[in-house]
């Protein structure tokens, strides 16, 4: 048995077949096909969402300038939080969870 002897004629077939079965498609959408407009519906939720983007995105980012004191004020050993109303909030939390 030769390994080295291929049969290359249904190779041939498929791929000549392929060619006129591409160009036989593409001369008959060309005399067939009207011309089409696409049409892109996006839901009441999609646009609450891109608002809502464009929204945060253009508003000024308050919290930066928050997050720079507190961490000024850790480097420094100056940062005092309030243990009483951190350990409420944190009961709070747990109660809310619990509901």
């Amino acid at each position: 048995m030769k390994i080295n002897q291929f049969n290359n004629t249904p190779l041939k077939t498929y791929s000549e077949s392929r060619v006129t079965n591409t160009t036989d498609k593409a001369q008959s959408q060309s005399s067939t096909s009207a011309p089409t407009s696409d049409v892109v519906n996006v839901s009441s939720q999609a646009k609450l969402l891109g608002t809502a983007r464009q929204t945060a995105a253009n508003s000024p980012d308050t919290r930066e300038q928050k997050v720079n004191e507190l961490r000024d004020q850790v480097r420094a050993g100056t940062y005092k939080p309030d243990i009483r109303k951190t350990a409420m909030n944190l009961v709070r939390d747990e109660v809310d969870f619990l509901r």
